[in-house]
């Protein structure tokens, strides 16, 4: 059984945390998404407030969730949009260590706070190596560890603690190199502070990677 399936903090806090955070970083996230193009995946779309930041180019959005309770809130979300924008989006719940989509599908992926918090992100990250088209872009917008030593420091002390009270999140991860090791190739990326974010999250990285894995 999956941790979101039977963790309160994924069926109650994360998606309210998320909704907040997601305002916090409204302006980062449309930039970010108005990059997807085709058939999309977004991996980890939470409660959908990400629905309507999709433009035009976008064909399809399979919006892919692990835990039903916060598929049940994306449902009324999608309710609320237009007839062709529900035309475009299904609703998919399922892991990402086992994505239920075949070979060459996707011709992007959105991975927006997701990967600090997956069992694995290295099998995460080989999926969606596997969906997407050769060429096709991963867009990722993520928490990892610090530049700042002192900061590194805590993180690595206090994750721990942190890792079991936040459902999984890691506060210590290098998800760029992640990326890269899993045979991507970062076409853009920056790193930066985050200065409305507690200290210890405050580091993100942001960037489109091309699938070259194959």
């Amino acid at each position: 059984m999956s941790l979101r399936r039977i963790n309160p903090y994924y069926r109650w806090l994360f998606p309210w945390l998320l909704d907040r955070v997601s305002k916090v970083v409204a302006p980062e996230r449309d930039q970010l998404l108005a990059r997807a193009q085709g058939v999309v995946l977004e991996v980890g779309a939470g409660t959908g407030t990400s629905f309507s930041c999709y433009q035009k180019q976008v064909t399809k959005l399979l919006a892919l969730e692990p835990d039903t309770g916060v598929v049940a809130k994306a449902r009324k979300v999608l309710r609320g949009l237009s007839t062709e924008q529900q035309d475009k989006i299904e609703l998919l719940v399922a892991d990402a260590m086992a994505i239920p989509l075949s070979d060459n599908s996707c011709d992007t992926v959105v991975c927006f706070l997701v990967l600090c918090s997956v069992p694995d992100p290295k099998q995460v990250l080989s999926e969606i190596g596997r969906v997407l088209k050769p060429g096709g872009s991963l867009l990722f917008f993520e928490h990892v560890l610090a530049d700042s030593e002192k900061v590194q420091r805590w993180q690595h002390r206090l994750n721990p603690y942190w890792h079991r009270c936040a459902g999984g999140c890691q506060l210590n991860r290098e998800t760029a190199e992640y990326i890269q090791q899993a045979g991507f190739e970062l076409l853009e990326h920056q790193r930066y502070e985050h200065l409305s974010f507690p200290v210890l999250v405050r580091q993100l990285v942001t960037g489109v990677a091309v699938n070259s894995s194959h």
